[in-house]
């Protein structure tokens, strides 16, 4: 996939179990769903905080969003990330993702 591709990505977030043995238990995986045809992209952190910075900077999320979004996924459901504003689910380009460590 080249970073000049034209397609556009929501992203979610949920918590998986991590490898019989892995000492971090749970790790939280953020998915890159495309709008459109291509494959998802995923990544996995073992830590909420890591990726909530990554989310801060791309993403503006404020501490409130981004606890609502922890609660969310601890509570085993799946939180898409959303513009504040209007509700809509927020659309990242390619570049994007790379700064979020999605996509290489």
């Amino acid at each position: 996939m080249s970073d000049n591709d034209g397609n556009f990505y929501s992203l979610q977030l949920r918590l998986v179990k991590g490898l019989p043995g892995d000492p971090a238990g749970h790790r939280v995986e953020l998915i890159a769903l495309p709008e459109g045809p291509g494959e998802p992209h995923r990544a996995h952190f073992e830590h909420w905080e890591s990726l909530s910075h990554r989310l801060t900077a791309v993403a503006s999320s404020t501490p409130f969003h981004l606890k609502a979004m922890y609660r969310t996924v601890h509570a085993g459901l799946t939180a898409s990330l959303i513009d504040r504003s209007t509700g809509a689910r927020q659309v990242f380009s390619f570049n994007q993702l790379k700064a979020l460590g999605v996509a290489s």
